[in-house]
């Protein structure tokens, strides 16, 4: 998914160079990556759009907002795996994902990408058809600054969408039931809340959140959100494809 990248702000090239390569992990894969050129569907293969399927999701790269399920028949889809794009997903999280192995239903399309007839899935939810709350039991795991529901307020001094990282700078005047916190706290894509869409460039931003910290003690920003609980802005649509 392409996004609009207008460069590192001014004097963050060195201070916070360091640390943010590994950010990806745990989204299915290391870095960023391109999707593959879809495999063309045959020309005898009608997709049935109201057929319900059950899969595993063999592979989801949560950064880049696609991934892979594997039906549970062999042989009704051809190649046996279809795309799945992160707009397709049944969730109420802040960021909607799938994890690598969980068991999922979903319908099927036949679509056009890069010039070519393919599938991809649709209506992916939870088998029988609730929706995907990966977030909630991430949440139930992590260590806040003055609890969950807390929110402070501050500034996003950046976000760049590419990197999947940003920074805010706190308001002055609290105080914290914990020590150590910093005046700067790094924040990550999943938890710029865009109202289930990916996060774009932002800078200079006026936010409030909330603040968890890592078992390494990190404090970072949690379900960040313009003033008010508002939807931070989102990344750029897609380019059309070239004929």
């Amino acid at each position: 998914m392409p996004w609009v990248f207008k460069g590192t702000p001014k004097g963050y090239g060195k201070g916070y160079g360091k640390g943010w390569g590994g950010g990806g992990k745990g989204g299915g894969g290391k870095g960023f990556r391109t999707p593959q050129a879809p495999a063309a569907l045959p020309d005898d293969y009608v997709a049935t759009p109201g057929v319900m399927y059950t899969g595993t999701v063999m592979a989801y790269y949560k950064f880049q907002g696609y991934g892979f399920i594997t039906p549970d028949q062999a042989g009704v889809i051809p190649n046996d795996k279809v795309f799945v794009f992160w707009k397709n997903i049944n969730s109420t999280d802040r960021y909607p994902a799938l994890l690598k192995d969980a068991k999922v239903q979903f319908t099927i399309a036949e679509v056009q990408k890069q010039g070519v007839k393919t599938l991809q899935a649709e209506n992916v939810c939870e088998v029988g058809g609730g929706a995907i709350t990966i977030q909630d039991e991430t949440d139930a795991k992590k260590v806040f600054v003055g609890g969950q529901n807390l929110r402070y307020t501050g500034t996003l001094k950046f976000f760049l969408p590419k990197q999947g990282y940003g920074y805010i700078k706190i308001d002055p005047g609290y105080q914290y039931d914990k020590e150590g916190v910093p005046e700067e706290i790094r924040v990550e894509a999943a938890e710029m809340n865009c109202d289930g869409q990916n996060p774009g460039y932002a800078e200079d931003l006026k936010v409030e959140f909330g603040i968890w910290v890592t078992t390494k003690g990190a404090c970072k920003g949690y379900n960040v959100t313009l003033p008010g609980g508002a939807p931070m802005p989102v990344a750029p649509p897609p380019a059309p494809a070239l004929a």
